[in-house]
């Protein structure tokens, strides 16, 4: 006995049709000459696989599958697998494809094609296809050329429409970069970059004693809030947060930091002294200072200030220190009050 050519497997619902397993069951056949029908008909229930085997007994029921013949079980299981499909739904569905994006036109005919099966279009399926591959196309290119043509056939169009797709892919790829010199390729856009501001917050607002310049602290509790400024003499901040824009020597030349009393000596004052080309250095928390103790030294006094006035004048008397001044002398005036003078 020659060997079989080929085989034949179980028939798998899932991923095929039934007409599709009865097309490779008769090119088993034609390539192994088996033109008997009860030889196929054995053939047929001995591949077709034990669940499909079950539900042809169930179908043939109370016969058995062996006594019928080999059409018969065909057409049996077609029935059961494909029933034939309302003719107007199918022709529906074929009417409204259309061309998916990403979707070759031979895959779009392929497509069209298979919904045409059930439409039961007969002689006018070329025709049929021909309209929904112009109508369905998606492609301005393609169907303004296909419109512009008198005597439009279905392989005529078909041939068109290729070529169109393919001359359109073609452009695309030879003005890709590669092909393209550097100096006709588009320029790029340019992002413009923008920061992002942390919106202000109380949260994020650092609060500084105004003393000392910590953080860690408000000005309440500030351990220098008795402590004298070195810098502008007053109480209550030190030399490192100091606003006073001149030195302390320019105060100590208007008068500040030495009390004088009568006698013109000085009495236990102490002053602070820097040296010619020393800079103040008012980034550490305490600043280091030489004191010199003015005790019993021989300060001259300053001379009274006086001074005659006459006439109608406004006479105004400043200090050029921080501390209180005593004005003594005589004063004669005549108080004028609007235009009427007293006496």
């Amino acid at each position: 006995m020659a060997a079989m050519i080929g085989s034949t497997a179980p028939f798998d619902g899932q991923s095929q049709k039934w007409e599709e397993y009865c097309e490779v069951l008769h090119h088993f056949f034609r390539a192994n000459g088996i033109d008997d029908a009860g030889r196929r008909k054995d053939i047929l229930l001995s591949a077709v696989g034990s669940q499909t085997y079950s539900l042809m007994r169930n179908l043939v029921s109370p016969a058995k599958p062996g006594d019928k013949t080999f059409d018969e079980l065909v057409k049996l299981l077609k029935d059961h697998f494909n029933p034939k499909p309302s003719e107007i739904v199918q022709r529906c569905k074929f009417n409204s494809r259309y061309r998916k994006q990403g979707e070759t036109v031979m895959e779009f005919v392929a497509v069209l094609r298979k919904l045409a099966q059930d439409c039961n279009y007969g002689d006018e399926l070329s025709e049929m296809i021909r309209d929904r591959l112009v109508c369905g196309i998606v492609d301005d290119r393609i169907q303004r050329r296909l419109l512009s043509e008198p005597d439009l056939t279905f392989d005529k169009a078909l041939k068109l429409a290729q070529a169109i797709e393919t001359a359109c892919k073609d452009v695309k790829d030879l003005q890709s970069p590669e092909f393209v010199p550097q100096y006709m390729r588009a320029p790029q856009a340019v992002h413009k970059v923008y920061s992002k501001q942390t919106p202000y917050t109380q949260q994020n607002q650092r609060k500084v004693c105004y003393r000392c310049g910590s953080d860690q602290h408000m000005a309440g509790d500030c351990r220098f809030i008795k402590e004298t400024c070195h810098k502008c003499g007053e109480v209550g901040h030190i030399q490192k947060v100091c606003r006073f824009k001149g030195s302390a020597k320019n105060l100590r030349a208007k008068g500040g930091g030495v009390q004088t009393g009568k006698q013109g000596r000085a009495q236990g004052a102490n002053y602070v002294s820097q040296g010619e080309g020393e800079k103040d250095n008012i980034d550490s928390e305490e600043v280091m200072y030489t004191l010199y103790k003015l005790d019993e030294l021989d300060i001259p006094a300053e001379a009274p200030f006086i001074e005659t006035l006459t006439g109608k004048r406004n006479t105004k008397v400043m200090p050029m220190s921080s501390q209180a001044q005593n004005i003594q002398g005589t004063r004669r005036c005549r108080p004028q009050f609007g235009r009427q003078v007293l006496d």
